[in-house]
């Protein structure tokens, strides 16, 4: 009993990662790799953020899919626009944090974007970066970070296709088609982010 006690004990993250094996286990990773004696007074005086950007290439389809329009059989007119909007923009944050001289752990993560018609999951980046002298002046680096959650899923609609149609889900944008609805659905849009998987060799060369 006591030697288990002291397990969990020195392992704080141990019961997060049963319970919680996606973002949590992750962020309980990143900590993992980063020397206690930095937290949390030195931490920040390692980190440094490197990335922030509003809006990523999966905001972008959402404005692509915003475009057009059709009219309903009473004459109504539906604006795509109505649905492909939002009025947060997916914001992604990326530090990098100094584990030792010539190695580095980034982490960050996007809030995600939600419009009437489709989401933009949340997301956690992580990742690593090694750098290593190949001469005087020139330095080289590799990174490798990948990017949980964050991908783009359109919503569907509920139309009413009168007595011989019935009511049914169908791709919002292709109500008005002449596609049968089922088949619709066959075009809606699931992304994953563009950057899920990155490798990066650098060659930096001072004068």
């Amino acid at each position: 009993m006591n030697a288990r006690t002291r397990r969990s004990a020195g392992d704080p993250c141990a019961d997060r990662r049963k319970s919680s094996p996606g973002l949590a286990g992750a962020m309980c990773l990143v900590m993992a790799l980063i020397p206690h004696k930095a937290m949390p007074q030195q931490f920040w005086e390692m980190t440094q953020l490197v990335d922030a950007r509003a809006g990523t290439s999966l905001s972008d389809i959402a404005r692509q899919l915003g475009t057009g329009g059709y009219e309903l059989s009473d004459g109504s007119p539906v604006a795509f626009s109505d649905w492909y909007s939002s009025s947060w923009t997916d914001l992604r944050l990326t530090w990098v944090t100094q584990v030792s001289q010539n190695f580095g752990v980034y982490w960050g993560f996007g809030t995600g974007e939600r419009g009437p018609k489709y989401e933009i999951e949340p997301s956690l980046k992580l990742g690593l970066i090694v750098l290593q002298p190949v001469s005087r002046n020139g330095m080289l680096s590799l990174s490798a970070t990948t990017v949980i959650g964050g991908a783009f899923n359109e919503g569907t609609c509920t139309a009413d296709y009168g007595a011989i149609g019935g009511t049914q889900t169908v791709n919002c944008r292709l109500a008005a088609s002449v596609l049968p609805p089922e088949e619709t659905l066959a075009y809606l849009v699931h992304e994953k982010p563009a950057d899920r998987f990155e490798l990066i060799l650098r060659y930096r060369l001072s004068f």
